[in-house]
């Protein structure tokens, strides 16, 4: 009988399951207990944003900024990296950065895109620090921060860090030249710190380092305390976190919704085949645009449209394309040539592809978006850019078109631009 299904579709023993993982559950109560606690960065919503830690990290590594440190944090944090050492060859000692003064060391952010770089002109001594929080290593980008800093400070001892909450080693050609470094030997380096120096730092950084290394500890670190109470929690509650994982808010699902919404309410805009009901590609066209010779589409959607606007709805991304799709090969050069003349409002390929041609686009989310970030934040952030296109870039668009006198002429339409 414990599999009898209910009018919620639930079974007695999921129902159990779910009544159990409410209600007789100390270590849920323990996590609620550690989350609710205030800490300034989870209030920022700082956790997962690597741009808010890179920043956070560049402040404590300048010796010339007014936390009290000098270069205290840069060069135990150094000297602990250095001793641990196997695999890369590195021109310094721990030794050498203990005798060292490092009071004038240069910190930028987002030089050549590296995420922190260090310049020691005394010692001729580069440290490059790529930060990665969620997103990995991609393509080659490490071995090119590596040589761009090469070819502006030659015969500089060049050392790369990489930093990610496990100590992950990077890829390929990269291993030879930056040393792994996890976010616990940041976590440690501070806590030793501040509880040596409570005495002589002011309390005002004492307290933002501390909210720091507990932010750490609870989300970052790979033995976090917050991983490890999951974990038990999983393990005692698996059926029920199965079920709530199973029927839990689908984010792109809900950005298909906010997206529908906004062009459903647009009187001279419609969406294209509304009954497809596709997260991940959300068209819609200009009314006025629907004339004879731009439906004579084929293999792409069931309206026959060449000319549709589509939204691309990753889960880490939403960008805004104006695609040329299948269709007569004429139809498909002139709209072509048409983009092509009238850059920077667009931006076509150098050449026309055989199927689709991506000829604009417009960034609505990107990855750093969607980092701790709520619904009600991101539809705000959509309805900020999909105003912004309304309001700048559409009547452009719009007008480019209305001036193809090919394209109305051919329906024996007079030209928009004309009036009618």
């Amino acid at each position: 009988m414990s599999q009898v299904r209910g009018e919620t579709g639930l079974t007695n023993d999921d129902r159990t399951a779910l009544e159990a993982f409410v209600v007789d559950n100390p270590e849920l109560e323990q996590l609620e207990a550690l989350l609710e606690q205030f800490n300034i960065f989870e209030a920022i919503g700082a956790v997962r944003q690597e741009l808010r830690h890179s920043d956070f990290l560049a402040f404590l590594l300048n010796p010339q900024e007014n936390h009290g440190l000098g270069d205290a944090f840069l060069k135990r944090l150094l000297q602990k990296i250095l001793v641990g050492t196997r695999d890369v060859i590195v021109p310094i000692t721990p030794i050498d950065l203990d005798v060292w003064s490092l009071d004038h060391m240069l910190v930028l952010r987002e030089w050549q895109n590296i995420d922190i770089l260090l310049l020691d002109e005394a010692h001729k001594l580069a440290i490059i620090i790529e930060n990665k929080i969620n997103i990995r290593e991609h393509s080659n980008q490490l071995v090119k921060y590596y040589d761009q800093v090469h070819q502006h400070y030659r015969n500089w001892n060049i050392i790369g860090l990489y930093l990610t909450p496990d100590g992950e080693s990077p890829k390929s050609e990269a291993r030879k030249t930056y040393l792994p470094v996890d976010y616990s030997l940041v976590y440690k380096v501070l806590e030793s710190l501040i509880e040596n120096r409570t005495s002589i730092l002011g309390t005002d950084i004492v307290t933002l380092i501390r909210h720091y290394t507990q932010m750490l500890r609870r989300h970052i670190v790979s033995e976090s305390d917050v991983a490890e109470l999951c974990r038990r929690i999983y393990q005692k509650h698996r059926r029920a976190l199965d079920l709530i994982y199973e029927h839990r808010p689908d984010q792109q699902a809900t950005i298909q919704t906010i997206l529908e919404d906004l062009i459903q309410k647009k009187a001279d805009i419609a969406l294209d085949a509304p009954d497809a009901h596709l997260k991940r590609h959300i068209r819609f066209v200009v009314q006025e645009w629907d004339v004879p010779i731009l439906l004579e589409g084929k293999g792409w959607t069931p309206s026959h449209r060449i000319l549709l606007f589509e939204f691309q709805n990753a889960v880490d991304s939403l960008k805004l394309y104006l695609y040329i799709g299948p269709g007569p090969e004429e139809t498909r050069q002139k709209l072509f040539n048409m983009a092509t003349h009238k850059k920077p409002l667009f931006k076509p390929a150098k050449s026309i592809n055989a199927m689709w041609n991506n000829i604009y686009q417009r960034s609505f989310l990107k990855p750093e978006d969607y980092e701790d970030a709520s619904d009600d934040e991101l539809e705000e952030k959509i309805r900020e850019h999909w105003t912004a296109f309304l309001e700048n870039d559409l009547p452009k668009i719009k007008a480019a078109l209305k001036a193809e006198d090919w394209i109305w002429q051919s329906a024996n339409i007079t030209s928009p631009v004309q009036g009618s």
